[in-house]
């Protein structure tokens, strides 16, 4: 590539030192700055072509890409699935934040600590009670329901009634008397 003032004509030559010291001509000026402007008009043309035939060959390329990965999905489902889970379980663990130290959760108090002996007692009292039930499935019924209504014959209800009733009069008497005393 020529240098720019040797583009600028053999008519109008300097030597480098003129060029520096500021002896080079108006017109020269110009004509370098109007060829310095084609020169970038024909490197932004080069490039802009350049980014065009780019972009439209990674969209090609995105296209085949996204053709290809749906084909893959409707020939094999499960297959696709399983990736998806997998991946999804990868951002998970990379995304969920890790606690240096256990802590127990707040339903931990509330979960029994069974032991291998606890199971084997609650085992046999219920082997127990199965047993006292079938020995007692021999035994009629009748004389054990005729005790229960007696029992409950046998119970006098006005004790209870009585002391409800009290303790419903105490109560309106405080609200009648926190009543006044706020408003007197």
């Amino acid at each position: 590539m020529a240098s720019p003032a040797k583009e600028a004509g053999p008519s109008k030559e300097t030597s480098v030192q003129d060029q520096l010291h500021g002896s080079v001509s108006p017109e020269a000026l110009t004509e370098l700055r109007d060829s310095v402007a084609s020169l970038a008009k024909e490197v932004a043309t080069i490039a802009e072509r350049r980014a065009k035939a780019a972009g439209s060959a990674a969209s090609k390329a995105v296209e085949a890409g996204a053709d290809e990965l749906s084909g893959m999905i409707r020939r094999q489902p499960e297959l696709s699935m399983a990736v998806a889970a997998a991946a999804g379980a990868i951002i998970a663990l990379l995304v969920v934040p890790r606690s240096r130290h256990t802590h127990s959760s707040r339903f931990q108090s509330w979960l029994p600590h069974v032991t291998r002996s606890d199971l084997q007692d609650m085992a046999d009292n219920i082997q127990r009670s199965v047993s006292r039930a079938a020995s007692s499935a021999a035994a009629p019924v009748t004389p054990t329901f005729e005790r229960l209504l007696e029992t409950i014959a046998g119970i006098d209800p006005s004790p209870s009634i009585g002391s409800a009733f009290d303790k419903i009069g105490g109560w309106l008497q405080k609200a009648q008397t926190k009543a006044k005393d706020k408003i007197g």
